[in-house]
């Protein structure tokens, strides 16, 4: 079917999706380059050939004199009609209410979209149907809505145009009043209409960014859709990076460890092996992430602008404030490893990140002690590793599995501890938050305790109870960390 859509300006960029959804049919739809006689006469070819009429229906198009002088138009010629609101808070003319309108407000959806096409697809089979016995009216004809106004009155009505944010509008008269060969000593009409546009482009910008917003904020409003809502916000910034009312960047950053999707840990207790005997001890409740802190969940800390190089987070010891001082950028990292364990981090690193998280969330988020790193691993028996006791080199990344360096956090999801934490053992170390000697003094320069093993440790060094203890300076492309909280 040949479909004319008559839509306002500001709408353009909802209204050039909702044509190449229609790409199956002859659609044409006005660009507004120009706005005198010709341009009308052009408007009036291409409604008179039409089949079928589409009413982008918005508070604009409703107001415009034009939208409504091709509507009238295609109603009185005997065309197809399809009413469609894409803009909430329309108010439909009189003559538009026996009409039942399509609503693509919230966006171009399968029902909607289906709605449409169905719509179109019966009007065709009637025009099929009819064609040939429909008496030929004639082409159209019509003069403009409006005929060229006082140049006085012109410049009246584009002031209050733009003073009243219609910047559709006086970009039209503009244009007319300029191929209408009016011309002032003293008025530049085309920087007027220069200003005119850009404001226009912007309005229809904002619009467009409105309408693909609102559906992100829905989904990272809520836990269950915030990831999926939070990577469609990253996209979303490409096209609008200046708009994001309600501060949706800072709230995927911060709410960035809802992405460690933590695993729950119930109370129970721990035989931890030492040298010196067995050391039994009960562990409360708690939560740890399901896997290791990525390098694109620890960039999140390096990029925030209160985050790595700020002070605030390596107050905790002066040994963590001397390595700021000596170390004030982080390492960085090569692209397309986002997904891969963070490494190269040294302890206070790790929990200057913590601290940042915390402050994020209000929430108690800490590296793990070794007693909780043990009993997320492990579970309420003595397995040796996080699946069974039984080693097996396709749950883990270890000496064995040939590799020689670091893979995804995601790779070996056969390799789920009891609790579904994943990544315990084999791949990087982790450090933990206690010291050698099992105290918790964050402000010692005591070695501190790292667990799991890594892709260069035998399946032996890669057991639940391995472990052994480091300077908190170390960084090692060997050992990264994961976080807990209560």
């Amino acid at each position: 079917m040949r479909l004319f859509v008559s839509y306002a300006r500001v709408d353009k960029p909802y209204c050039k999706q909702i044509v190449k959804t229609l790409d199956v049919h002859d659609v044409w739809y006005d660009q507004r380059l120009h706005a005198g006689q010709k341009w009308w006469d052009e408007i009036i070819k291409h409604l008179d050939r039409s089949e079928g009429f589409v009413y982008l229906l918005s508070p604009d198009s409703v107001r415009s004199e034009y939208c409504q002088k091709e509507y009238l138009l295609a109603r009185d010629a005997g065309k197809h009609i399809f009413p469609v609101l894409i803009q909430g808070r329309t108010t439909l003319p009189d003559s538009l209410k026996p009409y039942q309108a399509i609503d693509l407000t919230e966006g171009l959806t399968t029902k909607a979209v289906k709605e449409l096409l169905n719509a179109i697809y019966v009007a065709e089979r009637d025009e099929r149907a009819t064609r040939r016995a429909r008496a030929s009216s004639g082409r159209l004809r019509a003069p403009m809505p409006v005929e060229t106004p006082d140049p006085t009155v012109v410049i009246n009505e584009v002031a209050d145009a733009l003073e009243a944010g219609d910047f559709d509008r006086a970009v039209f008269l503009l244009k007319r009043s300029k191929e209408s060969g009016y011309e002032s000593r003293f008025i530049d009409l085309q920087a007027i209409l220069v200003e005119a546009e850009e404001a226009l482009e912007r309005q229809a910008y904002l619009r467009e960014a409105e309408r693909e917003y609102g559906p992100i904020v829905a989904l990272v409003k809520h836990d269950r859709t915030r990831r999926v809502g939070c990577q469609a916000f990253v996209a979303f910034r490409k096209d609008f990076p200046d708009y994001d009312p309600q501060n949706l960047a800072s709230f995927c950053q911060t709410n960035r460890q809802d992405m460690l999707e933590w695993c729950a840990i119930p109370a129970g207790s721990v035989k931890i092996q030492r040298e010196s005997g067995t050391d039994t001890t009960a562990v409360p409740a708690f939560h740890i992430s399901k896997y290791p802190i990525t390098n694109h969940q620890f960039q999140a800390f390096v990029d925030a602008s209160d985050g790595y190089r700020d002070a605030r987070w390596w107050d905790f010891a002066p040994a963590a404030q001397e390595w700021r001082r000596a170390h004030p950028e982080a390492l960085e990292v090569a692209s397309g490893l986002g997904d891969y364990p963070r490494v190269n981090i040294c302890w206070y690193e790790a929990l200057a990140y913590c601290r940042w998280l915390s402050a994020q969330t209000n929430l108690q988020i800490t590296l793990p002690t070794e007693h909780q790193w043990q009993r997320a691993a492990q579970g309420s028996d003595e397995r040796l590793y996080p699946w069974g006791s039984e080693f097996d080199p396709a749950h883990c990344n270890t000496y064995e599995s040939r590799i020689r360096r670091i893979t995804p956090v995601k790779q070996y999801p056969s390799g789920a501890s009891p609790y579904g934490v994943m990544d315990m053992v084999g791949n990087v170390w982790e450090w933990c938050l206690n010291a050698q000697d099992g105290t918790l003094d964050l402000s010692s320069r005591a070695k501190r305790a790292v667990r799991g093993g890594s892709f260069i440790s035998v399946q032996e060094r890669s057991r639940i109870t391995s472990y052994f203890h480091l300077n908190p300076l170390c960084r090692y492309d060997t050992i990264g960390f994961r976080v807990v909280r209560p």
